[in-house]
């Protein structure tokens, strides 16, 4: 099946090019209607001004009349009086010289009568349009009909002021203005012009949307590339945050990731040299033991079966912590954690430490007296914990020598392990719980262990919810403490 693969910078300049049509297209259609229907209300606010001087001329009539039964008795004067108010064109008679000539210029501006303008009319009878005789009317201050179309919800009540007293209301029916082919014709000027400036406006987006969608895509390229080369191998490889947003943290955190893995690249690599390093070691020693028999050179005795058997112990140690260490790595090591008095296991394993320990001269003290707080622990490795660290005390301290063991209950267990000479020195006293890892610098194989049996113990203390730490000792050697948590169900 064919398939179209569209890059994301192409996603986003259309996103970018339709948001930004798509806002052009709702402004203009929503700036059409505001226009149309601001400009119909613009035309009416015209004619409403032109009413101003029509409502002035009745609140005049009422002044002299005292009332509105002249409009009522004579129908013909509310025409009269629309035109004086150039509301209505006039209709000019004939006279003698011409249209507009020989009519009166009596009126209510005027100061003439009402009769006088009454008989004006006779002789020319009023045809007023349509459209006015429909929508104009007046109403008396109790708002009954005096003359024009009754009032409906579609008018609009113009009160007449006589002495800030209300005296009458000009009723005007709400309509849609007719145009004139003036008012249309700027209109359609006013459309073009919006048309242009949304055309313009259509430009200019297209070439900020593709600007910033390359701008956008750019850091991403740069990380699809740091990828590429990662899948390579080269984890020398960095992406310059030159950004302060999302696209620069996530370079950031990309950079520590190649930085971690450039550095787990290099513990691997260390790892597999010591590891390899430590198995040839005890192989070269046994392998020279067994050359050594077979050519006569050194005899097959007691003592020579233990030299063997002492490298065989060393190779056997050495790979049982590595599969101990490979099991914690892989989460494969098996917990059965339980509610355990860790003191009593404690003392348990430090009784089994005394006997050897008075065979070196070296003194052991406990001072974890009492049942104490209880853990919710594997039994089986929490007595491997003690173990090694006992073990660790006793094959790095001094014969004559001392081992102190004390604790300290608040709202944690502490567990500190002391020894004597010889210490640890300060710069690499944060080395120690690295993997095959040791101070001595002569590797003595008969009292030197594996280098993992701390990174064990740090493995099991961390599946515990604890933690050691280490600094140097009162004693002259090194303290080891193990941070525990209390079972709150105690």
């Amino acid at each position: 099946m064919f398939s179209i693969r569209i890059k994301i910078w192409h996603k986003l300049f259309f996103a970018i090019l339709l948001v930004v049509m798509l806002v052009l297209a709702i402004s203009m259609v929503l700036s059409r209607l505001s226009f149309q229907q601001g400009f119909t209300q613009y035309i009416e606010e015209v004619k409403l001004k032109r009413l101003d001087g029509f409502r002035l001329a009745l609140s005049e009539q009422y002044r002299e009349q005292k009332s509105w039964a002249f409009l009522q008795e004579n129908p013909r004067l509310w025409h009269q009086l629309l035109v004086e108010s150039n509301m209505l064109p006039p209709r000019l008679p004939r006279g003698p010289d011409g249209p507009g000539f020989g009519r009166r210029g009596a009126g209510p501006r005027g100061g003439g009568p009402p009769s006088e303008l009454a008989a004006a009319d006779e002789r020319h009878p009023p045809s007023p349009p349509r459209f006015m005789r429909e929508r104009l009317g007046l109403l008396d201050a109790a708002r009954a009909q005096v003359i024009g179309p009754p009032p409906t919800t579609k008018h609009r009540l113009l009160p007449i002021q006589l002495e800030r007293q209300v005296v009458g209301y000009l009723t005007l029916r709400i309509f849609t203005p007719r145009r004139t082919e003036l008012d249309q014709q700027f209109e359609q000027q006013q459309f073009d012009n919006l048309l242009l400036t949304a055309l313009l406006s259509l430009l200019i987006a297209i070439i900020a949307a593709l600007l910033l969608a390359r701008l956008f895509v750019r850091p991403i390229s740069g990380i699809a590339k740091m990828a590429r080369q990662l899948t390579a191998g080269q984890f020398e490889v960095r992406i310059e945050k030159i950004r302060r947003d999302e696209l620069g943290d996530l370079a950031a955190d990309l950079n520590t990731l190649v930085e971690t893995l450039e550095q787990n690249q290099r513990s691997r690599r260390q790892w597999i040299a010591d590891i390899s390093h430590e198995l040839r070691t005890p192989l070269t020693v046994l392998r020279g033991e067994l050359e050594a028999m077979e050519d006569g050179v050194r005899p097959l005795n007691r003592e020579s079966i233990q030299s063997l058997s002492l490298e065989v112990k060393q190779l056997k140690r050495l790979v049982d912590d590595l599969y101990q260490l490979s099991l914690s790595d892989q989460g494969s090591l098996s917990y059965e954690k339980e509610r355990v008095l860790p003191l009593e296991l404690l003392r348990g394993v430090a009784e089994g430490f005394i006997v050897t320990m008075q065979q070196r001269q070296i003194i052991l003290t406990v001072g974890c007296e009492g049942e104490g707080p209880h853990l919710l622990a594997d039994p089986q490795r929490l007595t491997q914990l003690f173990t090694n660290l006992l073990e660790n005390s006793q094959r790095y301290t001094d014969e004559g020598g001392e081992v102190k063991v004390h604790c300290e209950v608040g709202s944690s267990l502490l567990i500190h392990f002391e020894d004597s000479a010889p210490g640890v020195p300060p710069e690499l006293i944060p080395r120690i719980f690295e993997r095959l890892f040791r101070v001595e610098g002569s590797r003595n194989r008969d009292h030197g262990g594996s280098g993992l049996g701390l990174s064990i113990v740090q493995s099991i203390a961390k599946a515990h919810g604890g933690e050691l730490r280490a600094e140097p000792s009162s004693l002259g050697g090194l303290t080891i403490t193990l941070q525990l948590p209390i079972d709150p169900k105690r």
